[in-house]
């Protein structure tokens, strides 16, 4: 948990949210009263810290009141940052997997528990978009890098042989015929397969293919504005100037790298876990560490602010 100093002569509030999951993996969202600031949007629930507390003590604390909950394990999700005319506010949003006691709006809101592509059906305020992508990108993105549309459906298959749902396939080579070849098949298997799937945005027709686009950071640095998607729009980061842009352009996650020493690129400085905490504690976006990050640094990613973990061997099985 980073500790980000407010602006000059603004205050700091900090708030706590959390995302409730029940046992079948429905969210519980719920909704401002009428005549209340952003009265009818719905929202995740929370509340503000009181003197003293911490963002664990806090989140209990307020839904218990809201809820009739105790949280039992909770997860680091989130934290965003927004400054507002009078008070500069900071959200640590955690996901709540376990509680215990029944869910009793205490303080008559209206609350409904949703699965996760019910999400757009409902309207959030605008500070709640960033939560909104972190809860649908999940926790690993795995990229795909072969050299052939054969290789890329073998590695298609073994991602989602782990319980991976989020991919990018990054074979940038591709002449123009196998890259329209490509995008039909990928299409059509990551639908059989119920994988969320990004192209990336040097593969020739995936700009304008329909899918989900993982733009290079040069790619990224040319924009002017968030690129037309169907699907999540996502870029690579290596520095906090790419970090603003994809935040500026309102990108959905971006992936930040390297953490650590990769034998991919061996010229390449890591930015180690610290300075890799430092940028993520100034974006409001999801990002997930990549480059030389293992299985067993998941939970020390997580600590660190990250979305997740993402890789190329990380997620590639033995053949």
């Amino acid at each position: 948990m980073q500790n980000i100093e407010p602006k000059p002569g603004l205050s700091r509030v900090n708030v706590a949210v959390a995302v409730i999951k029940d046992a079948q993996g429905q969210i519980l969202i719920t909704q401002r009263k009428a005549d209340a600031h952003l009265g009818g949007l719905w929202e995740f629930p929370g509340g503000k810290f009181e003197v003293g507390e911490n963002a664990e003590s806090a989140l209990s604390r307020e839904l218990f009141e809201e809820l009739n909950i105790k949280p039992i394990k909770t997860t680091p999700l989130i934290e965003l940052n927004f400054d507002y005319p009078e008070v500069s506010v900071r959200l640590y949003v955690y996901e709540v997997s376990h509680f215990s006691g029944e869910v009793i709006a205490r303080e008559g809101q209206d609350f409904r528990w949703i699965i996760r592509a019910e999400l757009d059906q409902y309207q959030f305020p605008e500070a709640n978009k960033a939560i909104l992508s972190a809860i649908k990108v999940g926790r690993q993105y795995a990229i795909i890098d072969g050299e052939n549309i054969k290789q890329i459906l073998r590695d298609l298959y073994g991602v989602a042989a782990q319980g991976v749902n989020l991919v990018q396939v990054r074979a940038k080579n591709l002449n123009r015929q196998d890259a329209e070849q490509l995008i039909r098949v990928v299409k059509a298997e990551c639908d059989v397969l119920q994988l969320e799937y990004l192209l990336n945005s040097q593969i020739i027709g995936a700009k304008v293919s329909g899918a989900g686009v993982h733009l290079t950071s040069s790619d990224l640095m040319m924009l002017k504005q968030h690129p037309e998607s169907a699907g999540f729009v996502a870029a690579s980061c290596h520095n906090l100037q790419e970090l603003r842009q994809a935040e500026q352009l309102g990108l959905d996650f971006v992936v930040l790298s390297p953490v650590n020493k990769t034998a991919s690129h061996p010229e390449a400085n890591p930015l180690g876990w610290q300075q890799f905490s430092q940028w993520v504690a100034q974006i409001n976006l999801p990002v997930f560490a990549l480059g030389g990050v293992g299985k067993q640094d998941y939970d020390l990613a997580l600590s660190c602010g990250a979305q997740g973990v993402s890789g190329i061997s990380l997620f590639k099985m033995n053949q």
